[in-house]
């Protein structure tokens, strides 16, 4: 089954692929460049374990999307506009936090650096072939860090300026502000010591930490350190993403086809 203009199409199964992936995967594409788009679609549409290929030309679209379909793998370009990829990850997530997100560029892998700290699992370069695309997109709907050899050495880099308290979970119940109040307080700062360090004044940082208190529901500061440090335990094992909609999300649409592209 087809209608013009390449919207939709329909295919059978594959006999030997059947039954082997209970859940196709729905793959987004996000590039403000019409043709990298389409030959990223194309090459995405011939996989047989993608079912759904969605595609937008800026950030707006992309999230609209993802709401409405909760892809398993958004494939987007660092430099999508308005704000980047950086900032379009955290709305994504904000309204499909189980898309595992890829970014993609034909510059410096290094400055897909921010993109991980938002959420993306990966990075890969627009003169990958179609081919390993297309299992790169797999393997990453799999669980599996796509981490090109040149982000290795910044990544090291990153984990040798963690704070000696120890690694941050990436999604918390604390904020990073609050974090670094934690980490202080357990070199025995006081607050005055605090707003010095964090440049903030003692007002605030009595304010933060009067948050830390009630977030982790105990009454001082020493008692706070233990809660803080068995939350971190908590949270590294057991993640959980504080951007999933408090509310009932959209339903996904009543009947998705085997296979279907967007312009």
């Amino acid at each position: 089954m087809s209608i013009p203009n390449g919207v939709w199409q329909e295919a059978p199964p594959d006999p030997v692929t059947a039954g082997l992936d209970d859940r196709p995967l729905r793959v987004l594409v996000a590039d403000y460049d019409g043709l990298a788009r389409a030959m990223m679609r194309a090459a995405l549409n011939d996989a047989d374990r993608i079912a759904i290929v969605l595609s937008a030309a800026d950030g707006r679209e992309t999230v609209q999307l993802a709401r409405y379909y909760r892809p398993t793998v958004l494939l987007t370009e660092l430099d999508i506009p308005p704000a980047g990829a950086t900032d379009l990850i955290t709305k994504v997530l904000a309204v499909s936090p189980t898309t595992r997100v890829l970014t993609i560029s034909a510059g410096d892998p290094r400055a897909a650096l921010p993109t991980l700290r938002a959420g993306a699992v990966g990075h890969i370069a627009k003169e990958t072939s179609p081919e390993r695309l297309a299992r790169i997109v797999e393997r990453a709907a799999d669980g599996e860090p796509i981490i090109p050899g040149q982000l290795l050495g910044p990544l090291l880099e990153l984990i040798r300026e963690m704070p000696d308290g120890g690694w941050r979970p990436l999604h918390s119940r604390l904020t990073t502000r609050e974090w670094e109040i934690i980490e202080l307080l357990e070199q025995g700062a006081n607050t005055h010591q605090i707003a010095d360090q964090l440049v903030l004044s003692a007002t605030t940082i009595y304010s933060h930490v009067k948050s830390v208190l009630r977030k982790l529901g105990v009454h001082n500061r020493h008692d706070a350190i233990i809660a803080a440090n068995q939350l971190r335990k908590h949270e590294t094992h057991h993640p959980t993403n504080p951007h999933t909609p408090t509310t009932t999300p959209p339903p996904h649409p009543p009947h998705i086809p085997t296979r279907i592209t967007t312009p």
